[in-house]
């Protein structure tokens, strides 16, 4: 305003003015913030509309076995691939650096079981190719001790690929195969002094070969297991809806999440006098229990978050996928040797720390998305519990 009209004002009239230009101020302010509201809004309903929508159940299905199931068997019979290549090696020309390879290769193949261990149905089930593949709970030993005996004795048979398959189960799959590398006398299998226990360990890995390639090509075919869990017919004994195949996999994750406190770590816990907690625990005596027992957690915390199967019914009082992960992080940092920690207050508190977290993670499954999703929570017990006969 010039000098002059502002001189020609009185101050009464300057005061009216001024309240004038602050009302207008205020009503420019006012409009700006309407704006940016209106601004804020629309792009609030742009993102809800974009926002990816729940999956469907028959999606939820198919995602587990293209995502979690297929390449987890698929990654198996890999494992299983190199593995046979490392033994094929150590036996021609045996030294320290291929038995080495021999070992790190059944790590490998462990773990990678591990992550498919929870499937407790379709191909893996048909002729005992679970038993045959993984003799556990195996509280008395027998796994190691008819190895031992077969190595001692030279039995034959259980180095022809034709003939194992008839023997005890127990001296067939990965147990079986963690004495021959890792057991007494273990170390002649780098030098010709192992040949035998060379080639029974190499018919262990060709015969844990054959059922991880059956059991891949099952799940490849475009027919078969596939078909009845995406495509359910009212015919089918087991699946005659999508609401079958669902039940299917929700049962799948409730019964690991058991097998897992159960079988896997309960057992470490609770040894009796005269037993070595460390063989109480899967592959506790080749060093890897801790390994085999984060494998088992992230194949099963992967089905539960990869299939969409949560995305169902979000906004549950924990996140049971990403309460898994924490689990296997505490349960990594205790080392290798399961037993040796669970022999110390510090990591007893974290294995029981861990069991009650799962028993929780259990809990949020079978009391708020089984019932939202109209699901039985009553899901059968576990397959074979506290039997170990071969």
């Amino acid at each position: 305003m010039a000098a002059w009209v502002r001189a020609a004002l009185s101050a009464e009239d300057r005061a009216a003015l001024l309240r004038f230009r602050e009302s207008l101020q205020m009503r420019h302010s006012f409009r700006a913030s309407i704006a940016a509201c209106l601004v804020l809004s629309t792009g609030s309903a742009a993102l809800a509309q974009t926002a990816p929508a729940a999956p469907t159940r028959e999606a939820v299905v198919e995602r587990a076995i293209e995502s979690v199931i297929r390449p987890g068997y698929e990654r198996l019979d890999k494992a299983g691939e190199v593995e046979a290549k490392a033994f094929t090696e150590l036996c021609a020309k045996p030294d320290d650096a291929k038995l080495k390879a021999a070992r790190q290769g059944f790590a490998d193949l462990a773990q990678a079981f591990g992550a498919v261990e929870f499937i407790r149905f379709g191909p893996i089930t048909e002729g005992s190719r679970f038993e045959r593949y993984l003799f556990w709970p195996d509280r008395r030993g027998a796994a190691q001790r008819q190895a031992q005996i077969i190595v001692n004795r030279r039995d034959a048979d259980a180095a022809t690929s034709d003939l194992l398959p008839r023997k005890s189960v127990a001296v067939q799959g990965l147990t079986a195969l963690e004495y021959v590398l890792f057991g007494n006398g273990s170390d002649a299998l780098a030098s010709q002094a192992g040949a035998f226990r060379c080639r029974y360990g190499a018919t262990i890995v060709g015969n844990l070969g054959q059922i991880s390639d059956a059991v891949a090509e099952q799940w490849r075919h475009p027919h078969g297991i596939n078909e009845r869990l995406t495509k359910p017919k009212p015919s089918d004994p087991t699946y005659r809806s999508t609401e079958d195949s669902l039940q299917e996999l929700f049962a799948t994750a409730v019964r690991g999440l058991t097998a897992i406190r159960e079988l896997r770590i309960l057992p470490g816990l609770n040894a009796l006098p005269g037993e070595t907690k460390t063989n109480l625990f899967l592959f506790g005596r080749s060093d890897h229990a801790t390994a085999m027992l984060v494998a088992d957690l992230d194949g099963l915390r992967a089905l539960l978050a990869d299939s969409g199967l949560l995305a169902l019914k979000p906004g549950t009082s924990l996140d049971p996928a990403q309460e898994l992960g924490a689990i296997a992080l505490s349960i990594r940092a205790l080392g290798p040797d399961l037993g040796q920690a669970a022999g110390t207050a510090e990591g007893e508190a974290v294995l029981r720390d861990a069991l009650a977290r799962i028993q929780t993670v259990e809990t949020v499954l079978t009391n708020e998305l089984a019932p939202a999703l109209g699901l039985s929570a009553d899901v059968s017990a576990l397959d074979g519990d506290g039997k170990d006969t071969p």
